[in-house]
């Protein structure tokens, strides 16, 4: 019979105790480093996906973000800690949630960001961890929004150049009409069908407006496309008895823009304060040079805006007065989408009461940023 001494059972012990838990941590190591590099492998791969990817883990940490998401949310490369913002706290509701139930179909949510962006997520556990993947859905909620408000307004104010149309046309069915009624209501005819397709125009291309988020812009001498602008609507003001000039600093910057679209916003805002003026009223279209870039604006001495209306004379359809003035209502609200794509906002001033009336219309087109420091 062998006898092993006890300390020795206890060294030999001691030792195989030592030898499992190096074994043991080894191990652990081993599956950590596969771990982080199978992570690595796959934050490669999200790095270019044409979705957003976050990764968060304990509170509102960051390991990973591809650059779809940091674009979206603005936030700094990974690692980072998220805002305390609205969406963040919806955010933690949804991951709560995902977690509670560990339900494989996760969470969805849209969310408006302070950006004017709206965000589809979904949101699914993954371990330790909660995955989280995005997708910009700003475009699709605007042409859907934008679809639905110009289908209501586009049917509702056809109706009455449609109604015209009927009862003129019933007019001319009539057997005893005389030569110069049915002169009178084939003019008319032709203007009210003029009417709508000036109407349907202006509604299709105010809509493909509110539906892009970026023009194609290019260097724009804007004094170029003002002049022009300026020479087309002369004839009109011409035939009013309505002054027009043009005032310009000398010389102005470049500013990034779409050549056409301006000239566009320029027309509508003179035509607005043509068709609204008074024979001798003035007109005046002045570009000065700022420090932004360049200071628009087309002034009149006509009646003016009273003030319960100008907070809404740049909604479609939108008409204060005078009611026997022709035009679509879209001339300013096509204006206003058209500088929303330049990076700038249209701003009315009006003044209807007292000896001096009249209105500006104002905005700031941005220079090109080699030509913020030209003299």
């Amino acid at each position: 019979m062998v006898i092993v001494p006890l300390k020795w059972l206890l060294f030999g012990l001691l030792l195989l105790l030592l030898v499992a838990v190096a074994t043991a941590v080894w191990l652990d190591r081993r599956l950590r480093q596969k771990a982080i590099g199978k992570r690595a492998g796959l934050w490669a791969a999200l790095e270019g996906a044409p979705f957003g990817v976050l990764v968060l883990e304990g509170d509102r940490t960051c390991p990973f973000v591809n650059p779809y998401a940091r674009h979206l949310l603005g936030l700094p490369p990974p690692p980072c800690q998220l805002p305390e913002t609205v969406w963040v706290q919806l955010l933690d509701e949804d991951r709560a949630a995902a977690r509670l139930t560990m339900d494989i179909e996760g969470r969805y949510r849209s969310v408006s960001l302070p950006s004017e962006r709206v965000v589809r997520w979904w949101v699914t556990s993954y371990d330790a961890l909660d995955m989280v993947f995005l997708l910009d859905v700003t475009a699709q909620q605007r042409a859907e929004q934008a679809a639905r408000f110009l289908l209501s307004d586009l049917s509702h104010e056809l109706r009455t150049p449609l109604a015209t149309i009927l009862t003129h046309l019933e007019v001319l069915l009539l057997p005893d009409i005389t030569e110069e009624i049915a002169q009178q209501s084939l003019r008319l005819l032709k203007a009210e069908a003029h009417r709508m397709v000036r109407l349907v125009n202006d509604v299709l291309d105010l809509g493909r407006l509110e539906t892009t988020m970026e023009l194609e812009r290019r260097p724009v001498d804007l004094l170029t496309v003002v002049e022009e602008a300026v020479t087309q609507i002369a004839p009109q003001a011409e035939e009013r008895a309505i002054s027009l000039s043009l005032e310009a600093d000398a010389p102005l910057p470049l500013v990034l823009g779409h050549a056409d679209r301006l000239k566009q916003v320029f027309l509508n805002l003179l035509d607005n304060a043509i068709r609204y003026s008074r024979s001798g009223d003035r007109v005046v279209v002045s570009l000065r040079r700022v420090r932004e870039g360049i200071a628009c604006a087309v002034c009149d001495t006509g009646p003016g805006i009273p003030a319960q209306y100008l907070p809404h004379v740049a909604r479609r359809f939108y008409r204060a007065v005078p009611a026997g003035v022709e035009g679509s209502g879209l001339g300013l609200a096509l204006a206003k989408e058209i500088l929303r794509l330049h990076q700038c906002k249209l701003s009315i001033e009006s003044q209807a009461e007292g000896e001096e009336t009249g209105t500006c219309v104002r905005f700031i087109l941005p220079s090109l940023p080699e030509e913020e420091g030209k003299p």
